[in-house]
């Protein structure tokens, strides 16, 4: 088979050999600034090992939780995703533990597997000056508070599968052997099931596969149609399995209904005007924390006009330049977490950038002297360090509350942990919560389960023609369940109710909470300031000062329908 050599100098066997009396100078380096990164990374992130979760992190953890205790996805529990999030977060729930320092420390050895895959994949691709550079590109951008950069977000599961499919893809163009295509497919049908979004990437597996034959001296058709076909059966054979589990756990039609039918309510709702609105928002959010991180790689887009750096290596740039933006754009919502997935591509787009300056430097302007490429290191190094020592705040000394307001808004996410770590002090085992608004991450705080299948409070009050229905099973449910307490987010975003919508839920709750609950507790959220919790006696003198509020009630005592037994 043709064999397509990688930018580097030295030879596949020197890539392959991990003895240090056969490293370059230049692998030396790199390597020890690789352990430096890491040990830095990793001081930064066991900072944010107990920041509360947002709804989604929550979410996903909480059916992690439930895959390992037997639930049947889409019947036990309703959710929109691909059944490859609940498996990824059962792995790290069965790894690492559910809590939310287990969870934030899974993440992090993630995050870490990620920031060494992008190493090695630029390492082979380019060389390893510019694997450094794309390693520390990743490690940073991926820590920007903007795309919840601190969170275990199902994108970082993206990020890390990308990465991967990217670190095989550069051992087959070293190798030429099949089995690393094969990988190559397997970790981007990975990418793509935990997060549909993902399969932007696997688009552009496919098209370097094409790109490499096209510009190979030889095209060879047999060369194609082995790396082509085994990428294929890699990516496939993991949507074929995820689906074959659904299938025999009998909710594949179900499976159906939630990742296809319900998207589609979603679809569209957003303008292309708004979008374009969003986008420059987040934008400017995001790069204006780390303004040099983005502007280095996006550099890389300008070797497209170099002469004497091969097609092959300028298509490689400008098709994983566009298909990783793909992946923030379906929706046009542009959150910031959607932007996690471009990560890998805008890593190995700064070790591009490095690869060009170099091929500058040395082909053009003629100046060969190898320290040149060692003041550059220093260089980057410098820009690395002013701009720690800018946001050392951040990095080093973390303010939770700040970091999670500023990220999303009047969301009641410190809130409920600090609810939840109240109610945990005198909680029974087998006292039972209801929740109504849309804060999953409650429930692995208390290490309880919803008493719905409805997760999501929003689920109910959606334009969908279903939302009825869902909310009179919710309330059954609930009814059902008798919850010793119950917890009202009396917050917008918390609920999001729709247009148009039925008030059926809201007139059974208030009905329902008066007859069978007292408050025993109240958020207030003040904005701009820290919220007050008011609990119990302390009630009785407090004034609500706000608008939006979370209301804690405990049932009544005694309760004549609770001595009825249910036929």
């Amino acid at each position: 088979m043709t064999k397509i050599q990688p930018i580097e100098s030295t030879n596949s066997n020197d890539k392959s050999s991990f003895s240090i009396k056969n490293l370059s100078f230049d692998e030396k380096l790199s390597y020890s600034l690789l352990i430096l990164l890491l040990l830095i990374i990793i001081l930064i992130r066991t900072k944010f090992l107990n920041i509360p979760f947002e709804r989604d992190e929550g979410a996903y953890s909480y059916y992690g939780k439930l895959l390992l205790d037997g639930k049947i996805p889409y019947k036990d529990f309703y959710e929109q995703k691909f059944p490859g999030v609940f498996y990824f977060y059962a792995f790290i729930v069965k790894l690492f533990g559910s809590t939310v320092r287990d969870l934030h420390i899974g993440f992090l050895f993630l995050n870490l597997f990620s920031v060494v895959l992008i190493f090695f994949a630029s390492k082979n691709i380019f060389n390893s000056i510019s694997a450094i550079i794309a390693a520390a590109t990743f490690a940073f951008v991926s820590l920007t508070p903007m795309i919840s950069g601190f969170t275990i977000q199902s994108e970082h599961g993206v990020a890390f599968f990308t990465s991967l499919g990217i670190y095989f893809y550069s051992l087959g163009l070293i190798k030429q052997k099949w089995y690393f295509y094969l990988a190559m497919g397997l970790a981007m049908g990975c990418a793509f099931m935990t997060k549909t979004t993902g399969v932007f990437m696997a688009l552009w597996g496919g098209a370097i596969i094409i790109i490499d034959v096209l510009f190979s001296k030889k095209r060879e058709l047999k060369t194609f149609l082995i790396q082509i076909v085994w990428y294929a059966v890699g990516g496939f054979s993991v949507i074929a399995l995820m689906f074959l589990l659904i299938y025999l756990k009998g909710s594949f039609n179900e499976m159906l209904f939630w990742t296809f039918d319900v998207p589609k309510n979603y679809v569209s709702k957003v303008t292309l005007e708004e979008g374009e609105k969003f986008f420059g928002y987040t934008k400017d959010a995001i790069f204006n924390f780390n303004k040099f991180f983005w502007i280095y790689p996006l550099l890389s887009l300008f070797i497209f006009f170099i002469k004497g750096i091969s097609w092959r290596i300028k298509f490689l740039i400008i098709t994983l330049a566009i298909l990783s933006f793909f992946t923030i754009v379906p929706g046009f919502y542009f959150y910031g977490h959607y932007w996690i997935q471009l990560i890998p591509g805008l890593s190995i787009l700064a070790a591009a950038t490095t690869y060009g300056i170099n091929h500058i430097i040395t082909a053009i302007f003629k100046l060969n002297s190898p320290f040149l490429k060692y003041i550059y290191i220093g260089i980057f190094t410098i820009s690395i360090y002013s701009h720690v020592s800018k946001f050392k705040q951040y990095y080093f000394n973390p303010n939770y509350d700040i970091i999670l307001r500023n990220t999303y808004g009047n969301n009641p996410f410190p809130e409920t942990m600090e609810v939840a770590k109240y109610m945990n002090a005198f909680l029974q085992p087998d006292d039972k919560i209801a929740l109504l608004g849309s804060e999953p991450q409650f429930f692995i705080y208390t290490n309880r389960n919803a008493l719905s299948k409805h997760i999501f409070f929003y689920s109910l009050v959606t334009d969908m023609p279903q939302h009825k229905e869902w909310q009179r099973e919710f309330s059954k449910d609930v009814e059902l369940a008798k919850p010793k307490y119950l917890i009202y987010y009396n917050i917008p975003i918390s609920l999001l109710v729709q247009p148009n919508t039925d008030r059926y839920i809201f007139d059974w709750a208030n009905k329902y909470v008066t007859e069978n609950y007292n408050i025993i507790g109240l958020v207030d959220m003040i904005p701009g300031q820290r919220a007050n919790y008011v609990w119990r006696e302390q009630l009785n003198n407090y004034k609500p000062q706000a608008q939006e509020q979370i209301f804690i009630y405990e049932r009544k005592q005694v309760i004549a329908s609770d001595s009825l037994s249910v036929k």
